[in-house]
């Protein structure tokens, strides 16, 4: 099923925990570090990557669990995924953002605000640019 440009009925309503955000003071993680926390049942926090930046995204754990909407989206870079609008589990694998269309950045750009308000950055890769976030 593909999502619709930036569209995402299952989130809640924004999150001010990023305000005053440095993320060069944040921990540098792999996407091998994402893999330790693997048990959804164990009450483990559920990640993923968007444009460098990890994000804690256990508040949508339905979503975001096996059979979810989401299901291939944990432990991966999901920029390609959420810029064409995808879920399936090859884009949640591709990550980065080469061979994007300018629609597709312009797409991008909007999944990353709503994700920004809406959960906790809690890592950067080392994929980040340093100027990317600003409040």
């Amino acid at each position: 099923m593909p999502l619709a440009d930036g569209n995402l009925p299952l989130l809640i309503p924004p999150n001010p925990v990023n305000q005053d955000l440095d993320i060069m003071r944040l921990p540098t993680m792999t996407l091998a570090d994402l893999t330790a926390d693997d048990e959804y049942e164990s009450g483990a926090r559920i990640l993923v990557v968007l444009k460098g930046l990890v994000f804690d995204v256990t508040g949508m754990k339905e979503a975001f669990s096996p059979r979810g909407l989401f299901e291939f989206y944990p432990k991966n870079d999901i920029t390609y995924a959420l810029a064409k609008g995808s879920v399936s589990e090859v884009d949640a694998r591709v990550g980065g953002e080469s061979g994007l269309t300018e629609r597709e950045k312009e797409n991008l750009e909007r999944w990353f605000t709503i994700f920004k308000n809406r959960f906790e950055i809690i890592g950067k890769t080392d994929q980040v640019d340093q100027g990317l976030y600003s409040n």
